[in-house]
């Protein structure tokens, strides 16, 4: 089995910051970043399901890239981005590689990280063994995820708008085969 994993196009919230509102739409930008992705997975993957959360700007997304492979989008709102971010300053570029101080995950950050657990052992248990699936998300789920995979509760891992992330069952361990592959975005259509 192998998962493709790939956070929304640029939403209006990313440009309008909390006036677009928690459920915010694609930007123009984001939209062309959606039919890029759905131009270069056409071309360059066989993909056999699609899976999105259900906040508007990742169905969109799902929806765009769907219409260049011919396939439906299933909706899994446990695939929902975490809503209550407190980014904090962001670490110095030397001190991730520090230890990390040990402390007890937030409760809301534990019951998000149990909510996609429960998600992806649904849709893996659904799958077949030689499928590829499309997850479309968001930046936190797919942080999580990866986060899960590095048995790290504390780093934080950052997913660019549109960007694929691969990731292959060997039969005995998930192989992380690529991070933020964005050759399907020239320049001024990259975003963070």
């Amino acid at each position: 089995m192998k998962l493709l994993l790939t956070r929304h196009g640029q939403s209006r919230w990313q440009t309008d910051g909390n006036s677009a509102g928690v459920d915010a739409p694609l930007s123009r930008l984001g939209e062309l970043q959606a039919h890029r992705l759905g131009r270069y997975l056409q071309q360059h993957a066989e993909i056999d399901r699609i899976i999105s959360s259900n906040l508007s700007r990742a169905h969109k997304t799902a929806t765009i890239a769907a219409s260049y492979l011919d396939l439906p989008v299933t909706v899994e709102p446990a695939l929902r981005e975490f809503e209550s971010w407190d980014a904090g300053s962001p670490p110095a570029p030397r001190a991730i590689w520090e230890p990390a101080p040990v402390s007890e995950p937030h409760p809301e950050h534990r019951a998000f990280r149990a909510r996609i657990c429960a998600a992806l052992k649904q849709i893996i248990g659904d799958g077949e063994d030689d499928e590829t699936v499309l997850l479309v998300a968001h930046g936190g789920t797919l942080g999580t995820i990866l986060r899960l995979l590095l048995g790290s509760e504390v780093q934080r891992i950052w997913t660019l708008n549109t960007a694929l992330h691969s990731l292959s069952w060997t039969g005995k361990f998930w192989l992380i085969q690529y991070l933020n592959r964005v050759e399907h975005l020239p320049r001024p259509l990259q975003s963070s």
